[in-house]
């Protein structure tokens, strides 16, 4: 009887051990050659969906970016309370100039008052107004009596890192959307479909036309299958071996359930 690539219970690995069960066929893969083994036309598809699976395995549940924002808005909130804080002390100077200049610019920003309170959007469109109004050129005489000059230069640059922050964010949720219209079981049942076009010209090859690398492929593939059934189950030592015909279908009828953590086969032939 010609070696064989046994049957694998993958419908009753979890969605973690499949993808690393073929991750590691995709490495077998590659090491044997495409051409080898010829799979040259299947190896892409299923390189793909390998890949997909595995960006699928532990799905990102948070930003990294989110950190980030928090940290520069506290600054900017900090920035903006503290031009408040100068301009109403100010207006209770002994020095009349200052005075003058806290009354004057106060009533122009006033109504930024408690835009640390709003959400990120739109405290950056305040934000922008307010440091519009205060580095305009009718107000330059007042802010530099009040010596605030180098606060609103500090506080456009955190208003600046925060946009920068924020549209990094936005990329972020992107990449992070595209991963979640992933759907893990569909990923799994796509890579066992795969796998199962690899498994069937493989097997056909070693009937009709095997050679050392292909026979030494096949072992190594056959390795995996008795580790990974032994993960499925613990009473399990290894697959089975099929008795396909060159081009025919391998794998028995064994399904599993459609658990929570389990791939749902979907009752598709082949390698289970």
């Amino acid at each position: 009887m010609a070696t064989q690539i046994r049957t694998c219970p993958l419908s009753k690995l979890t969605i973690g051990s499949a993808s690393d069960f073929h991750t590691n066929v995709y490495k077998a893969i590659t090491t044997a050659t495409p051409a080898v083994l010829h799979v040259e036309a299947l190896e892409p598809g299923y390189k793909r969906v390998v890949d997909d699976l595995a960006s699928v395995v532990n799905r990102k549940q948070s930003y990294i970016s989110t950190k980030t924002l928090a940290g520069i808005d506290d600054k900017r909130d900090n920035g903006v309370g503290y031009v408040f804080n100068v301009l109403n002390a100010n207006t209770t100077c002994l020095i009349p100039e200052k005075v003058d200049a806290a009354n004057r610019l106060l009533p122009q920003i006033s109504s930024y008052r408690r835009i640390k309170d709003h959400e990120y959007s739109k405290q950056s469109a305040e934000l922008r107004g307010m440091l519009g109004v205060l580095e305009a050129e009718e107000n330059a005489a007042d802010v530099a009596t009040l010596g605030i000059g180098p606060d609103i230069e500090a506080l456009r640059e955190v208003a600046e890192k925060f946009e920068e922050a924020f549209k990094a964010k936005t990329l972020e949720a992107a990449e992070h959307a595209d991963q979640s219209d992933l759907d893990s079981k569909e990923l799994a049942r796509e890579a066992q479909t795969a796998y199962e076009g690899i498994v069937q010209m493989v097997n056909a090859y070693a009937i009709v036309q095997p050679t050392d690398e292909l026979l030494s492929f096949i072992n190594e593939v056959n390795g995996l299958v008795a580790a990974y059934a032994q993960i499925a189950d613990g009473s399990t030592s290894g697959g089975t071996t099929p008795e396909p015909a060159p081009g025919g279908e391998t794998g028995g009828d064994e399904t599993g359930d459609d658990g929570d953590e389990e791939v749902d086969d979907g009752g598709s032939p082949g390698v289970v």
